[in-house]
Formats: C-alpha cells, sequence, structure tokens
C-alpha cells in the first residue's frame, strides 16, 4: 500500500470533482460548491490551505438522480444513509482502491471522497417541522457506534462515544430511523418549498429562500472553473460570519484525523 500525503489527497479529490462536474453537466443535474469549499473559492480561489476536503450540495430532486444514475470506472458512491455505523445522512463519491484510516480507533474507512449534501425543502414556520427532524436525527446519533476522529471538541466526541457503547442493544434500529428521514425529505423539495437548506450533518438549521440553490454560477476553484450558487455572501455571511478574515492561526488546522492510502 502506498501513503498519500496532502498533495496526493487533493489531486484524487479534484479529480472526482471533475468526473462530477462533467457528469452534472450531460446530465443537467444542479450542484453548487458549499462549506468550507465555498469559502476556499471565494477566499482563496482554491482550497482554503490547511483544508483537506471537497464539499458539494444538490436540490434534493438532482441529488436524488445523481445517486441513482451516476456510474464510473474509478469512483463509486458510498451512501451513508445506509451505513449503520455512521451518524451522517449524505453521499461520498469515493475512489475506489483507497481508503482512510482515521488515528484514534484505526478504523478503516471509505475511500480518498468528495462529499455531496442533499438541499431541502421546508415551509416558513419550519420549527414545528425540524423539531421531529432534529429528535429522529439525535436518536440515530446517539445508536451508532460511532466515534468521530476530529481535533474539535475531542473530550465531546470521546464521551459520547463511551454512552452509544452503553446505550447498544437496546433495540433501535438506526438504518429504519434513517430511512424515515429520507422519506421525510424525500416529501420536503426544495423547489416545492419557500426555504431551503441542508438539514441534516450536525443539524445546524440555516434557512435560505429556495430560490438561492438554483441561481447558479461559475467560479473558479484550483486553477478550473466549477458551479456554485450566485448568492455566496448570503450563504457563507449566513453560515460563517465574517468569512474573509482569517481565523487565528492556531485553528488554521484541518479538523480531520485520518491517513489515506491507495493500493500498491
Amino acid at each position: 500500500m502506498i501513503k498519500l500525503d496532502i498533495r496526493d489527497l487533493r489531486r484524487i479529490q479534484l479529480e472526482i470533482l471533475d468526473e462530477i462536474h462533467a457528469f452534472c453537466q450531460e446530465k443537467g443535474l444542479v450542484y453548487s460548491l458549499c462549506g468550507g469549499t465555498m469559502l476556499g473559492a471565494v477566499r482563496h480561489k482554491g482550497y482554503i490551505p490547511w483544508d483537506d476536503d471537497i464539499d458539494l450540495m444538490m436540490p434534493r430532486e438532482d441529488y436524488e438522480r445523481f445517486k441513482a444514475e451516476f456510474k464510473s470506472a474509478q469512483n463509486e458512491i458510498i451512501d451513508l444513509t445506509k451505513v449503520e455505523t455512521c451518524e451522517e445522512q449524505f453521499i461520498k463519491v469515493s475512489r475506489k482502491g483507497t481508503w482512510m484510516e482515521d488515528l484514534i480507533l484505526r478504523r478503516r474507512l471509505y475511500g480518498v471522497n468528495v462529499d455531496i449534501f442533499p438541499v431541502d425543502g421546508m415551509p416558513e414556520d419550519y420549527k414545528p417541522y425540524t423539531n421531529p427532524l432534529k429528535a429522529m436525527h439525535h436518536i440515530v446519533a446517539e445508536f451508532c457506534p460511532y466515534w468521530k476522529a476530529t481535533r474539535r471538541h475531542k473530550f465531546y466526541w470521546m464521551l459520547r462515544f463511551t454512552i452509544k457503547k452503553l446505550l447498544r442493544g437496546k433495540g433501535v434500529d438506526v438504518l429504519v430511523i434513517k430511512e424515515g428521514l429520507e422519506e421525510i425529505a424525500l416529501k420536503h423539495l426544495p423547489k416545492d418549498f419557500p426555504l431551503a437548506t441542508v438539514i441534516y450533518g450536525d443539524f445546524r438549521i440555516f434557512p435560505f429562500p429556495s430560490d438561492v440553490f438554483y441561481h447558479i454560477q461559475d467560479i473558479e476553484f484550483e486553477g478550473k472553473m466549477y458551479k456554485c450558487i450566485r448568492d455566496t455572501d448570503l450563504y457563507l455571511r449566513t453560515v460563517y460570519g465574517k468569512y474573509m478574515t482569517l481565523p487565528p492561526a492556531e485553528k488554521q488546522v484541518t479538523h480531520h484525523l485520518y491517513d489515506s492510502y491507495q493500493e500498491a
């Protein structure tokens, strides 16, 4: 096996991104850079210097088509809604013949990948809507035997992992709960609702007008042009605040703790 450095990791991620971009262009699917990847594109025209992943988002209807139709010789879709040991609810496009290993539990994870998050609709009075989703999500989070390998809040994640080990065997079927979350999401397509957001992950809720996710522009990232929502300022101000200001030097580190490998 070959251990990958940050340059290898980013090279593979960009190759995956190129294939996703080409597929979406061919099929007429909407996608956008999101999260730290959008921030990197706007502030650095590429990766945030200390970042090591790529995040995309798609309106739910495009996301479902992508999940059903994407085929690749080099890459495969990992649907985390089907993975009992992971609490997330999105997909990864993962490079075959590679894998990552977290540095805490030494678990072998999926390959080098690009994350794709679904954008789901919400009614204007969204709090009653999100409350049951949060409750279901928290059940998934508590019963997944999962310890997130991260620099952030290390004690918190260790404590959660310990509690989860104690709670296992209480008769909760995590995959059934995950399926229930997907069923709710499929009834809330962003094109049918005034507000929309990425509602899974850590469950921070940032409601945006749904139109934001359909008005798309080209944006530079690592010397190539990809797709991104036009109103990057609204998104980045809402999610990150004063996003053009660099964090303190001590926070300029990746929050992921894993090594990456490729078959020789």
